[in-house]
């Protein structure tokens, strides 16, 4: 039995601790952020690596988020750097662009209404919530957005005080956000790729409903109305642009599974592979090396593959 280690501030966020009891050789606490408690279990000897220590940003935009482990697993830098490279985040310049003006857009009471960023959120709590790196690398893109004339501010020079207040999305911004709704990183469809035979049904059904669950539109190109003069590929293809995630489900191994999958990762969508377990083994080599929710019946099936999208989609 190991003596439990006190620690004063959380290795991730800097914020105070209140550290629980522990009969095991570790460090445990936990924090409160918007009134939510998040847990943590150290390795007792825990310092952050230069790694870590570079990507704290990642790991607080994940706590921040609700996107944050919380499974009680043993933290060390191993463990840590496994989560930040798996993290689904915005990355491109463009992903970060799109996602502060969406953020923007959704603090509005109405169009054409004026926000302070410092009044909704605490200023550092905000740059965590959307991935930022640092205060500059937000007055970056708020200038950008500026320049590209997507917002506008109440004093003219705003954008160069430090807090960037009285934030109006303009016409073009507007229609800017709802392109990206529809089109982009911040669409609500998932396409689905499967089989279609009748034997499939209930593991269609399965999908379908969880997708409605979290709160997403389900895509089935079989299940889509396009006009007559459009091939089904080119449905295929406009539907995943569509989307902001697939699910790809390879039981009854079917090769257009297959490239509807690879598509996407080409388009740098995520991608959430299924298999029932009777074809699992039979899985191409190109794909079971991705993790798989290998299931054995459709209840299963729902209940991974909802945590799987709330964790690691939302």
């Amino acid at each position: 039995m190991g003596i439990h280690q006190a620690q004063e501030n959380c290795f991730i966020t800097g914020l105070s601790t209140n550290n629980t009891q522990s009969t095991n050789d570790s460090i445990e606490y936990y924090i409160t952020i918007d009134e939510k408690r998040i847990n943590f279990r150290f390795e007792w000897n825990h310092e952050n690596s230069d790694f870590i220590t570079e990507h704290l940003y990642i790991l607080k935009g994940l706590i921040v988020n609700n996107k944050f482990p919380q499974d009680n697993r043993l933290l060390n830098n191993n463990e840590l750097t496994k989560i930040i490279k798996e993290a689904q985040i915005p990355t491109t310049p463009k992903d970060k662009l799109d996602n502060l003006i969406s953020y923007i857009q959704e603090k509005q009471n109405f169009t054409g209404d004026h926000i302070d960023i410092e009044e909704v959120d605490n200023h550092d709590l905000f740059l965590s919530k959307l991935y930022f790196m640092n205060h500059e690398e937000y007055m970056f893109f708020m200038r950008t957005l500026f320049k590209q004339e997507l917002i506008l501010f109440r004093n003219d020079h705003s954008h160069n005080r430090l807090g960037a207040k009285d934030i109006q999305l303009t016409f073009k911004g507007l229609e800017y956000v709802i392109n990206i709704q529809e089109n982009g990183t911040k669409s609500k469809k998932c396409f689905i790729a499967m089989s279609f035979s009748p034997n499939a049904l209930q593991i269609r059904n399965a999908i379908k409903e969880t997708v409605v669950e979290c709160g997403y539109e389900p895509i089935l190109v079989d299940e889509i109305d396009y006009d007559s003069h459009i091939t089904i590929n080119d449905a295929i293809i406009n539907s995943i642009r569509k989307s902001k995630f697939v699910i790809a489900d390879f039981s009854e191994q079917k090769h257009g599974v297959y490239f509807e999958a690879g598509f996407a990762l080409g388009l740098k969508k995520s991608v959430i592979y299924t298999c029932n377990e009777e074809y699992f083994d039979q899985t191409h080599f190109d794909t079971n090396h991705y993790p798989h929710i290998v299931y054995s019946d459709t209840s299963k099936l729902k209940e991974k593959l909802k945590n799987k999208i709330q964790a690691w989609i939302e």
